[in-house]
């Protein structure tokens, strides 16, 4: 499916959206796109035309393999379902899901088209998305108010997710995960994300607070329309567990760079001052310190299989061999994160 161009992909997907829309045979598609800033699940968008009528679709093909296989469409497609209907969460809404791989090569699901601007982290300062200070400052707000909201969903509508019955279980769950996907993963052997596993697993916070997490919650990952936040993106690392996860995530270097912002929005004392005020909740400077070592290895285990991906030749794609260089600036944040707390 990957090398089918983009007029053979309208072709296969037209009949079943105009089934699913439920508009008329002789519909056609405008304004395709084949989204390429995510690395993950392929994404496509477009309009449906029919005379009067038009619909704006964007659809999520599962990848045969990627950085963060194996991949669970189902799981997605109930995660998102969830999110609709017991959630305050900005998010598209649903068409349908489709398990047959004769369509596009892969299962998918369609939803929504949602209009706007996706802000990335390599244009922090993108006129179109930050034309003044004020309006930095609003999405920020807005980018931690829809963060409360995920984690002030009723966690028994996300059971599908098969979390443990305590933080400390959960967490481990999660330190799991990552632990095997690295083991499964590298090329040569970092004894330094070894060292780091065995921390987490000796320091783990007390002061923890289960609640459904993200998983990825950054910039890059939202779409909005220059006033606010229409839509949160990419939930394939959703899980239960320790909410402060989330806050760290979205202030790591790899998402600011030299900016001292979280996720080029505010400052780490602002983004802590906005959620605390929005959930009533204090996060603590220990419990902070963890999820940051934490998501450094969340965050370099990707680099490390992608390069494998590209060495093994399961990818031709010369940005998954690049991320093999760029997981050495991961682990030298690891090094200064471990340094201050070892």
């Amino acid at each position: 499916m990957n090398s089918l161009t983009d007029y053979e992909i309208q072709q296969a997907i037209l009949p079943w959206v105009t089934a699913e829309l439920k508009m008329s045979i002789t519909s056609t598609i405008k304004d395709f796109k084949r989204h390429t800033e995510g690395w993950s699940w392929q994404t496509y968008t477009f309009i449906v035309e029919d005379g009067q009528k038009r619909k704006g679709v964007a659809i999520r093909r599962q990848p045969e393999d990627g950085l963060l296989a194996p991949y669970d469409i189902v799981g997605q497609y109930n995660l998102h379902k969830a999110l609709l209907d017991f959630s305050k969460v900005s998010i598209p809404e649903l068409i349908a899901l489709e398990m047959s791989n004769t369509i596009l090569g892969m299962p998918f699901y369609a939803m929504s088209k949602v209009d706007g601007i996706i802000p990335v982290q390599w244009n922090p300062d993108d006129p179109a998305v930050f034309p003044t200070p004020l309006a930095r400052r609003q999405l920020a707000e807005d980018f931690v108010s829809n963060l409360v909201s995920i984690h002030s969903a009723d966690i028994k509508h996300f059971e599908f997710l098969k979390f443990g019955i305590d933080s400390r279980e959960c967490t481990n769950i999660q330190l799991e995960r990552w632990e095997r996907s690295y083991a499964e993963s590298y090329l040569h052997d970092v004894p330094l994300i070894r060292l780091a596993f065995r921390w987490l697993r000796d320091h783990m916070p007390d002061d923890t607070r289960l609640g459904l997490c993200h998983g990825d919650y950054r910039i890059g990952n939202f779409i909005t329309d220059q006033s606010k936040i229409v839509a949160i993106l990419d939930w394939e690392l959703a899980h239960i567990g320790d909410v402060v996860s989330d806050i760290s995530w979205a202030g790591l270097p790899l998402f600011r760079g030299r900016s001292p912002l979280f996720s080029h929005l505010c400052t780490r004392d602002e983004f802590l001052g906005l959620y605390n005020e929005l959930s009533g909740r204090h996060v603590s400077a220990e419990s902070l310190n963890y999820w940051n070592v934490f998501n450094l290895i969340k965050a370099a285990v990707p680099h490390i299989r992608a390069a494998k991906a590209f060495e093994d030749g399961r990818s031709s794609d010369l940005r998954l061999a690049a991320m093999g260089h760029q997981v050495i600036h991961t682990i030298k944040h690891l090094v200064v994160a471990l340094e201050e707390l070892v």
